[in-house]
């Protein structure tokens, strides 16, 4: 499904061959296609580029903005809207799954009397040619344009004889377009495997066949063929209350396309795995605090008692975007080393990047911030000031100009940082930030790309070796630099990648492609993950892989399952070969939640726990309907107890025991010896590492204030 599963899966076939061979071609289907299109493309065109799933959505806008189709008077407030763009392109997507062209879009249109859908079908006329022009290709217009090359008798035998069998991973989540297209490359009597899971299909939303056992015994029966389904009947690392948990939620979803005999075995594997007592836990909290302080803790447990490697664990949410941010920094500053893809968490969400990106927008604009732009800027890593100096720095802007009197300050801040308005004297850092500002725009001018501008903002100040000297450090801060420091290599990563063109409309496609980064096509950074801490991931990235002990976390009702509808305008999957249909129906959105579910739950080969918050706060604070589901016992945890895995834990635990005055004197002294121990204990560069252990740090130990001046 994904160029990463695809590497894994051939290094996994190699080394299970035991011995040195060939690699065989393991290639996803867009690969494929995308070898085919370069090999056997006309040699008189241009070697045509793919777009990622981001750039094709800034695509789109661009063209609805300045595309002269007429739109329903209802829509035209709609058009160039991001959210109306993801409509449209989910909409060619899903008729090129299904083989279909923008006149078929458009006479389905007229024939459900639906003018939207006739115009739908009219821009993506104009959509492909213009592409076309470009030699830009997207996901589902690659694929077709490959079925359309294997209809050449020579490109066809070619390709047939590079291979001489065909194994197919995840044949579950191929859209039909797909499904052709490898039944278009296997000769009759040539061997053909295909695996599927239909319980933890969740891929339906990018157009996956919703019977796919059943499609494949359709497309490879012929007359001297007959395929047959078989069960893999070894549920390999799971114990028999995970497999009775699994089986629980797998009974409320439709029976899979097969015979039932076949269904029933395939509901009702054999457990081959662990046999410990808690390898599946439901657990609530009172709050998401709470919540991930005892993730935390069973994790660092799991490392240090059982001796589990940070890398065979991993928590999995729903919502990368909601839920991966908090956890990820909570369980971080537990001390947790934390592994996020950088696909998984939108850049935008970063605190450290969000000056970064702001920087460049008011660059791109010529280099002159809005008041609360200037404002955000100042206040940032970037800009090095607090809030007092930007009012002492607004008074003396007011002061130096009489003129000024009646302008509020934050303006004034605003146009002295943006070169329009003198500096006071003496205002080093501002007046730093406003040449930068002004370097940058003249960059832009000049047509440098993105990067460019970016490092020109970046390295010019003192926030970088900031950062690196916290990173180096002992203590809370340190933890904090280095995310930072991660989500800024990041950024700059995308930003050398990015195809973004030089100048301002560079700036603007590259803040579009950052914005939009929650599409889950666009995975070019998942190969970053280097396997050495907790991945924190979402269901759906976490499909192909397994872990030793498998958190999934925030199961909430109203986030798990997220039965929102995203097609308010075009519903793609109202599109069939046959014409437009009703659509998704809410017990379907139902339904593929709950195969999500079931894929996070069964990516555990050896321990499971799933959590959730019970509070009081309304449906967000109200454990999934799924999380019952399990046929588990569900614990409410209102005060985890404390481990004292971590240098904090152990000092907060040791000044809990020497301040009770109900213990006893001995433990209490042998509590106080080991804070001063601690206390006096410093790194190489004389540097306290367990500075809370210190007295003279604690609240309510110095005398009280008086009225005396001292």
């Amino acid at each position: 499904a994904t160029r990463q599963a695809a590497s894994e899966l051939r290094d996994r076939i190699v080394r299970a061959a035991g011995r040195t061979t060939l690699a065989p071609q393991v290639l996803t289907i867009h690969a494929f296609c995308l070898a085919l299109v370069h090999r056997w493309g006309d040699p008189d065109d241009e070697v045509p580029g793919l777009l990622t799933a981001p750039e094709q959505e800034f695509r789109i806008r661009e063209l609805l903005r300045g595309w002269r189709g007429e739109w329903p008077a209802e829509l035209e407030g709609a058009v160039g809207t991001r959210g109306f763009a993801q409509q449209v392109r989910a909409v060619l997507a899903r008729a090129r799954q299904l083989g279909l062209g923008p006149e078929d879009v458009a006479a389905f249109g007229a024939a459900a009397g639906e003018p939207a859908w006739v115009t739908v079908g009219a821009f993506m006329a104009e959509y492909l040619t213009i592409l076309d022009a470009e030699a830009k290709l997207d996901y589902s217009e690659l694929v077709h344009r490959a079925r359309i090359l294997l209809e050449r008798d020579d490109v066809l035998a070619s390709v047939r004889r590079q291979f001489g069998a065909v194994w197919v991973d995840d044949w579950a989540e191929l859209d039909p377009a797909q499904m052709e297209l490898v039944r278009a490359l296997v000769p009759d009597g040539l061997p053909v495997v295909a695996l599927a899971d239909p319980d933890t299909s969740i891929y339906r939303f990018r157009g996956a066949h919703p019977r796919a056992a059943s499609a494949f015994l359709q497309l490879f029966t012929g007359p001297a063929v007959t395929p047959r389904v078989e069960v893999l009947g070894t549920a390999w690392g799971r114990s028999q209350a995970q497999a009775g948990a699994l089986a629980s939620v797998a009974r409320r979803l439709g029976a899979p396309a097969v015979d039932a005999d076949l269904a029933q075995a395939y509901r009702t594997p054999r457990p081959a795995g662990a046999t410990e007592l808690r390898t599946v836990q439901a657990l609530t909290f009172p709050d998401e605090a709470t919540q991930a302080r005892h993730i935390a803790g069973e994790l660092r447990a799991a490392h240090l008692d059982e001796g589990l490697a940070w890398g065979e664990m991993a928590v999995l949410v729903r919502s990368g975007r909601s839920q991966i941010p908090p956890l990820a920094r909570a369980l971080a500053d537990a001390g947790i080393p934390v592994e996020v893809a950088g696909d998984e968490v939108g850049l935008a969400s970063e605190l450290a990047v969000r000056p970064l990106l702001l920087a460049l927008e008011v660059a791109g604009r010529g280099g002159v911030p809005d008041a609360d732009e200037a404002h955000r800027l100042l206040l940032s890593g970037w800009g090095g000031l607090d809030a007092v100096s930007i009012r002492t720095l607004g008074r003396l802007l007011r002061g130096s100009d009489a003129a000024a009197g009646g302008t509020p300050a934050p303006t004034l801040v605003a146009e002295a940082l943006g070169g329009l308005r003198a500096l006071p004297p003496e205002q080093p850092e501002l007046e730093r930030r406003r040449d930068l500002l002004s370097s940058a725009a003249r960059l832009v001018a000049e047509g440098a790309r993105p990067d460019e501008v970016l490092w020109e903002l970046w390295s010019g100040t003192a926030w970088p070796e900031a950062l690196r000297a916290e990173a180096l450090r002992s203590g809370d801060g340190a933890a904090r630099a280095n995310r930072d420091l991660d989500a800024i290599v990041a950024l700059f990563q995308l930003a050398h990648e990015s195809l973004a063109p030089g100048g301002a409309d560079g700036v603007a496609w590259f803040l579009a492609e950052v914005a939009q980064q929650q599409i889950p096509a666009d995975s070019q950074r998942e190969s970053a993950v280097s396997g050495r801490g907790v991945r924190v991931l979402t269901a759906h990235r976490a499909k192909g892989r397994h872990w030793a002990f498998t958190v999934v976390a925030g199961v909430q009702e109203g986030v798990w399952p997220d039965v929102r509808r995203r097609g308010s305008v075009f519903d793609a999957q109202r599109l069939a070969s046959t014409g437009l249909g009703e659509g998704v129906v809410t017990r379907e959105l139902v339904a593929s939640e709950r195969r999500l579910f079931l894929l996070a739950c069964s990516r555990a080969q050896g321990r499971l726990l799933v959590t959730a918050v019970e509070g009081t706060e309304g449906e967000e604070d109200r454990p999934s309907r799924f999380l019952t589901e399990l046929g588990l016992p569900i614990r409410h945890m209102v005060d985890p107890p404390a481990r004292l895995h971590t240098l904090r834990a152990l000092v907060a635990e040791l000044r809990r025991v020497a301040q009770d005055a109900e213990l006893s004197p001995g433990l209490r002294e042998a509590a106080a010896a080991r804070l001063a121990t601690l206390a006096d204990a410093v790194d190489d560069d004389g540097r306290a590492l367990a500075p809370d252990a210190d007295p003279a740090r604690w609240w309510g130990l110095l005398d009280p204030t008086g009225t005396t001046a001292p």
